[in-house]
């Protein structure tokens, strides 16, 4: 019997695979950035590819895996194998991604959002452990949230539960990927710190960030803008409130619509800490009904970036499983 499974993570910059044996065990792992921006065939093969190489990484051969499970962002139905949209990836609506990679690696193969699959590894093996009713949320390249409630995930009626960051907070807001207006990903993820950085420098204001990433930048990074901040910089420290504000307002949506006893924080923009998570904290405070302050833990991610590529690989192991 096959011992080990695979673990993909596709994120909108960044494919991580890992093979994985028992208790969320990493015997090896591989990342590409080949697929960023590119359309659907071009982050089947990417991935394709990560595949293969982790596997030869770990030395093994076909026989020794038994499933590969896979977490995507965006609007993943996972009962039907199917992407239905994705803000970060262009030409993915309605894609038969399980299908197709099923078809290309002769193994079964188990779909679902990535944050979902990030919630599972914490719930399994992380941050997560001994909580009845979690909320994992990741604040990165974009916003998204996994739900795990006694022992289970929850995906909603047409898999796409936990998409907070498509949740609108400013009706006449800046526009969204989603096509939408002012929603939490318009100003609380990595995208949208990068595009209010970029206008600021293009408006001529004083900041360091002129100086870190020139004067008509197309892209400013969250560690460019921790960076700033952390040296005094005025609009840097803005930044960071203004997306920390909103993070928390999507976590005060959680708390008063789910009542977790434990949200876990992952994603990139985490790491920032203080600066990004003091004014989410507050916000959240400010937007929750008195009696449910502090009703939720909030810890940070113990797995952080394998969270998702754990949880893909334990739902693998789940489906081969229920098939052998």
């Amino acid at each position: 019997m096959p011992r080990y499974t695979i673990g993909v993570d596709i994120g909108g910059t960044k494919i991580a695979a890992g093979v994985v044996g028992s208790a969320g065990r990493v015997l090896a792992r591989v990342t590409s950035r080949a697929h960023a921006g590119q359309p659907p065939e071009k982050v089947i093969a990417a991935t394709l590819q990560a595949v293969q190489t982790v596997q030869a990484r770990a030395g093994l051969a076909g026989s020794d895996i038994a499933a590969v499970g896979v977490g995507f962002p965006g609007h993943v139905h996972s009962a039907r194998g199917l992407v239905l949209t994705c803000s970060n990836l262009p030409a993915w609506n309605n894609h038969p991604l399980r299908e197709r990679l099923q078809e290309a690696l002769e193994l079964p193969v188990v779909l679902d959002n990535d944050c979902n699959c990030a919630a599972w590894g914490e719930y399994r093996y992380g941050a997560g452990r001994g909580a009845r009713y979690l909320c994992y949320i990741t604040l990165s390249t974009g916003c998204g949230a996994g739900i795990v409630l006694d022992g289970k995930l929850y995906a909603g009626a047409t898999g796409t539960a936990g998409e907070i960051g498509h949740t609108v907070v400013d009706p006449g807001g800046p526009l969204c990927t989603c096509g939408k207006r002012g929603c939490v990903m318009s100003y609380a993820c990595g995208m949208a710190l990068s595009r209010m950085a970029c206008e600021r420098v293009r408006r001529g204001e004083p900041t360091l960030l002129r100086e870190l990433c020139g004067p008509a930048p197309e892209q400013i990074s969250g560690e460019a803008v921790a960076q700033a901040a952390a040296q005094g910089d005025r609009v840097a420290q803005e930044l960071l409130a203004t997306t920390g504000h909103y993070f928390g307002l999507a976590l005060s949506t959680i708390v008063q619509l789910l009542n977790p006893d434990r949200i876990v924080i992952g994603g990139g923009l985490a790491h920032i800490g203080a600066p990004l998570m003091d004014p989410c904290l507050q916000a959240l405070n400010e937007n929750i009904h008195p009696s449910l302050i502090g009703s939720a833990e909030i810890v940070f991610s113990q797995l952080w970036e394998d969270a998702g590529m754990i949880g893909a690989a334990d739902l693998a192991r789940e489906l081969a499983g229920s098939v052998q």
